[in-house]
């Protein structure tokens, strides 16, 4: 299977000002800021993408306008989990037709499925079609808690290449890198990303890539060349910027912070909130200060 290693952006979707459709101008734009920062890939459609704020139809959309803007110099991998496991099949295999390099989904969640009706959910929609396929645990999400022993038995399935690991349990990641020496790991929360490294995570898939691209390709850079101080400076800068997303609210702060370098993201869907003024200066400062360096996206696609 092909080697997933290195570092994506786990794509925010834009929505027009009114927030009722995909903004694929804006997208674009997008997936050229994110390309111009080094990063390997992309993570279209997931979580950070409000996958579950928008219809099949609208999630195909996305997948299909960043397909058309990457035009083939990017690795694009899809997230297609669904409460329903026939959208997830219909979206893994349009994603296919579409030249996606894998896909991805959540498990499937809400309903409290025992761990024989989650395997038997991964092993139909991994080998829905030929694409290699990564399993993605993030348990604080989907509410859906596997052991280190689970993940490496879906992993071991037909097709599967690896595992985005968003959790904060390192010593499973541990456990799963001794499991699985063959299998791809990819580190999900940002704030752990060099702890991760650490662990043994092939690299990372992040939602705040899309403002730091730059700072996560040195950070990575500094750990492989034995520059453990300045790797942790840098993990230092990527929390900062962190804990003041999570405080205004991690996706709508994203889309703020790229509104502010010219690349309108719209708002983020209902039940979420608009930002208020107060959060909007934090933000307007975190810019100036916090992210110094970074390419904007305005610059990055020649506006």
């Amino acid at each position: 299977m092909t080697d997933f290693r290195g570092f994506y952006a786990a794509t925010l979707t834009p929505f027009s000002a009114d927030g009722s459709a995909v903004a694929s101008d804006a997208l674009g734009r997008l997936v050229e800021h994110d390309i111009a920062a080094g990063l390997d890939g992309l993570y279209v459609g997931g979580s950070t993408g409000e996958a579950f704020l928008m219809s099949p139809e609208e999630r195909l959309h996305v997948f299909a306008a960043t397909a058309e803007a990457a035009r083939g110099r990017t690795r694009l991998i899809a997230h297609v989990g669904d409460l329903n496991p026939a959208v997830a099949t219909h979206l893994a295999r349009e994603a296919a037709k579409l030249g996606y390099d894998a896909v991805s989904a959540v498990p499937p969640f809400y309903y409290g499925y025992g761990w024989a009706e989650i395997r038997a959910f991964y092993a139909a929609l991994a080998t829905a079609t030929d694409l290699p396929f990564l399993v993605y645990n993030i348990p604080s999400f989907s509410g859906v808690a596997l052991s280190a022993g689970q993940l490496a038995e879906l992993a071991r399935l037909p097709n599967v290449a690896g595992i985005k690991f968003t959790s904060a349990d390192l010593y499973g990641l541990e456990r799963l890198r001794r499991q699985l020496p063959d299998r791809v790991l990819l580190n999900g929360y940002d704030e752990l990303l060099l702890a991760g490294l650490s662990m043994g995570a092939d690299g990372g898939i992040g939602s705040t890539y899309n403002v730091q691209g730059r700072r996560v390709m040195a950070l990575a850079r500094a750990l492989a060349a034995g520059e453990t101080a300045r790797a942790q400076e840098l993990q230092r800068d990527m929390n900062r910027l962190i804990d003041l997303l999570v405080e205004v609210g991690v996706m709508p702060g994203l889309k703020f912070l790229l509104s502010l370098w010219g690349l309108p993201m719209g708002p983020c869907r209902p039940p979420f909130l608009p930002l208020d003024a107060a959060a909007k200066a934090r933000l307007e400062e975190a810019a100036e200060t916090m992210l110094d360096g970074e390419p904007r996206p305005a610059e990055a696609a020649g506006h």
